[in-house]
């Protein structure tokens, strides 16, 4: 037998052995394929801005209950409106304001009346305009308008629905109601149906449906003139319209 035959045989099988082995060594198995991550999702869009009530423009329709008024400070409301105090008398001078100071919500008036140069008429009031920007507010379709109201000593207090006629403003023609109250701060609610111009306005007059399509403010005063010195002290708190 031919033995450098047979060594290279031997040699041969062991070198394709080592290199099968080798082979399997260094193949690494097949890993488990990771799963793909979820593509991220789309960043929510912002929602619109609400559209600003418009001069004329009605109050916003989505709601049952509109808040007309919050009372913020001795000059402002929360929706950006101003407020104030005013006197006013058949004679100059007998009626004198004193001041509007807001607290929780509450605006708080003060002032006199003291009808010395013989006023047959005269008030203290508190004016809240619409929060609109200063531009009248449609809010023909609310129905009823709700206040807080109180005052130092059981009264009554002169509710107005103000238009935007500067004339008939002055004239004090625009609507009225007047409501009953006592010291306890409680909510009335009046129907806009009930409000109407007082007797002596003859044409001045104007109805609420009128008026209700340009509302520029609410007013709320104590008209009670005596024969004596009287000290005025009332409060108003939120205003809110209603269907």
């Amino acid at each position: 037998m031919n033995s450098r035959h047979t060594t290279r045989k031997a040699w041969i099988a062991g070198t394709f052995a080592s290199l099968l082995a080798a082979g399997c060594a260094t193949t690494p198995a097949p890993g488990p394929v990771a799963a793909a991550k979820p593509a991220p999702a789309p960043a929510p869009s912002p929602a619109p801005a609400p559209a600003p009530v418009e001069a004329g423009a009605a109050a916003p329709a989505d709601s049952s209950q509109f808040v007309f008024a919050s009372m913020k400070t001795a000059s402002s409301t929360e929706q950006g409106a101003a407020i104030d105090g005013f006197a006013y008398s058949e004679k100059a001078g007998d009626a004198t304001f004193g001041k509007v100071a807001v607290a929780a919500g509450v605006a708080r008036v003060t002032g006199t009346i003291w009808p010395q140069k013989g006023s047959t008429w005269g008030g203290i009031g508190f004016t809240v305009n619409a929060g609109n920007g200063g531009k009248p507010m449609n809010v023909s379709a609310y129905k009823t308008v709700t206040l807080q109201l109180a005052a130092s000593a059981p009264s009554s207090l002169r509710i107005r629905i103000v238009g935007d006629e500067k004339a008939i403003r002055d004239s004090g023609c625009y609507p009225i109601v007047v409501q009953p109250v006592t010291p306890e701060l409680r909510e009335y609610s009046i129907p806009l149906a009930r409000f109407a111009s007082e007797s002596y306005c003859g044409a001045n007059a104007r109805t609420i449906a009128a008026t209700s399509g340009a509302v520029s403010a609410v007013e709320v005063a104590d008209a009670k003139v005596a024969g004596s010195k009287r000290d005025v002290d009332f409060q108003v708190g939120r205003i809110t319209l209603s269907r």
